[in-house]
């Protein structure tokens, strides 16, 4: 079993003891710990399974049984019927992958146009969460694809998916998942057909095997306390992060609207309210609720 890296290595020092910034670094590195073990034993519910159909089909079935005042997170080693963006399927092989969606709703203090106007923007709190977590755990450097990839390298890592659940008359109820290829093999990766952006995993990118559980309760953890900023702040406090990680930025894509509605444009990245910003041929910047950033014409 891989060991997560080190987060430093004393062999360079010069002295026998680190130094001032090094034990700065440490002692951030040790509260963070601590902050995100308290959220995980005070706010998060988490039930694992080691195998179910689907983390997201069992929440929709069972969120009304949950306690309404927590984050509820369902894990599972396998899903025998797991689900991507769309009518796409998630595959992964047992106990190698992240596969956990989550439950919760947003609290009373969240007005309704903050509710209903942030709701949609959850997906991109969980993209954080899981880049933060991947690079905490590996050398690599990890960005999100609009919408709901988390990529490195070319290759797409992980998806997210999501929908709200009306509660009050508003968007309250939030169903947000996630599958994160870990230790995926890449026989079991060209099974997925990807032209673009083909599936990898942080197997084949390290060439090294990792603690599922482990990354998994970072993951958790780390989610919580975003979840907590969000709840103040919004997705504005977000915005900044996100389009840093954007690896589209700034390139032409080719965005379909709508289902007969495909155009080019300059992806500009995402405003305070989650839309997407395209510059599009005659100079014009538009903002987009909603659509798909697709391969262009001739792309194979």
């Amino acid at each position: 079993m891989h060991h997560l890296r080190p987060l430093v290595r004393f062999k360079a020092l010069k002295t026998p003891f680190p130094s001032p910034q090094v034990c700065r670094f440490l002692m951030a590195e040790e509260r963070s710990s601590l902050a995100e073990t308290r959220i995980l034993a005070e706010w998060v519910d988490h039930r694992h399974f080691e195998e179910i159909d689907s983390t997201q089909s069992f929440i929709e079935r069972e969120h009304e049984s949950f306690n309404q005042e927590k984050l509820t997170a369902v894990s599972a080693d396998f899903q025998s019927a797991g689900r991507g963006t769309g009518d796409r399927s998630w595959h992964g092989e047992k106990a190698q992958s992240i596969m956990v969606s989550f439950f919760f709703r947003f609290p009373a203090h969240c007005d309704n146009d903050f509710v209903n106007s942030n709701a949609p923007n959850v997906t991109k709190v969980l993209a954080v969460s899981a880049v933060d977590t991947l690079e905490w755990a590996t050398d690599h450097t990890f960005g999100i694809k609009w919408p709901n990839d988390v990529v490195c390298s070319g290759c797409k890592v992980g998806g997210i998916l999501a929908r709200a659940v009306p509660f009050n008359g508003r968007l309250e109820g939030i169903i947000v998942g996630i599958g994160i290829n870990v230790n995926t093999s890449q026989e079991e990766l060209d099974r997925i057909r990807r032209p673009v952006w083909p599936a990898a995993s942080l197997l084949t990118l390290h060439g090294e095997r990792f603690d599922v559980p482990r990354l998994r309760r970072k993951l958790l953890g780390g989610f919580a306390m975003e979840l907590q900023r969000f709840f103040a702040g919004g997705f504005a406090v977000f915005r900044e992060r996100v389009n840093s990680l954007e690896v589209l930025m700034g390139t032409k894509v080719w965005f379909r609207a709508h289902e007969s509605d495909e155009f080019e444009g300059v992806f500009e990245g995402i405003q305070d309210d989650g839309l997407i910003l395209l510059r599009l041929a005659d100079g014009e910047v538009k903002a987009f609720p909603s659509g798909e950033i697709i391969p262009g014409p001739g792309t194979k």
